[in-house]
């Protein structure tokens, strides 16, 4: 079993929000996949309740039970477990990089989110888990591509020392209209442009997982 952990220590990036559209995206591509929703606002656990689908697992938990956690969906031939975790917990956020496979960073291009990501930057070398980044909420791509505001946010996070995922997602409605009724992007709008980006994403990071 593969685990992607998803972590920032500033609130707001889209943690919750991009779980549970590659976990959705990753049941369609045939893994058994399942949510550890470590957030005390369970965000993802209210989403399936709207659900009518079985799948995935949504398992709103602690950080002392994570690791019991781990064995028993191991013991279920589960494929990929994507924990979702709280901002501002440097303790709970360190035992689910630790965890973790590899850690995945959202951040907003914005100057404030981008100065903010160092906190999260060091709970994942903390861990000694690999780690990505990647831009969320971001103006739409122009007609000559990613606008420069995305493309000077790709730049300045080079400092941290962590790979920027090629793909940064849109600020597009879709992401947050699909979750209305217990939908992912994937399945709200399969051939649009954020079901696309999310689709890109994920693909790059199954590079890293597998």
């Amino acid at each position: 079993m593969q685990i992607l952990t998803l972590l920032a220590q500033k609130g707001g990036t889209g943690k919750t929000t991009l779980s549970i559209h590659m976990a959705v995206l990753a049941m369609a591509t045939g893994k058994k996949t399942a949510i550890a929703d470590m957030d005390p606002q369970q965000s993802a656990l209210f989403w399936k309740k709207r659900r009518e689908a079985e799948y995935p697992k949504v398992l709103g938990i602690q950080s002392h039970d994570l690791d019991q956690a781990i064995s028993d969906l191991q013991a279920r031939d589960t494929d990929l477990l994507i924990i979702d975790t709280a901002p501002h917990s440097r303790e709970d956020s360190l035992v689910a990089a630790k965890a973790a496979d590899l850690v995945l960073i959202p951040t907003r291009p914005a100057i404030l989110d981008l100065e903010a990501i160092r906190r999260s930057v060091d709970i994942v070398k903390s861990a000694g888990t690999n780690g990505a980044i990647v831009l969320n909420g971001c103006p739409f791509p122009g007609p000559k591509g990613e606008r420069a505001i995305v493309t000077e946010a790709r730049d300045a996070l080079g400092v941290y020392g962590l790979p920027v995922a090629p793909t940064a997602l849109s600020n597009r409605v879709a992401f947050s209209h699909s979750l209305i009724d217990g939908r992912a992007v994937s399945e709200f709008d399969k051939t649009g442009k954020a079901a696309l980006e999310i689709k890109t994403l994920f693909h790059w990071l199954e590079e890293k997982l597998w």
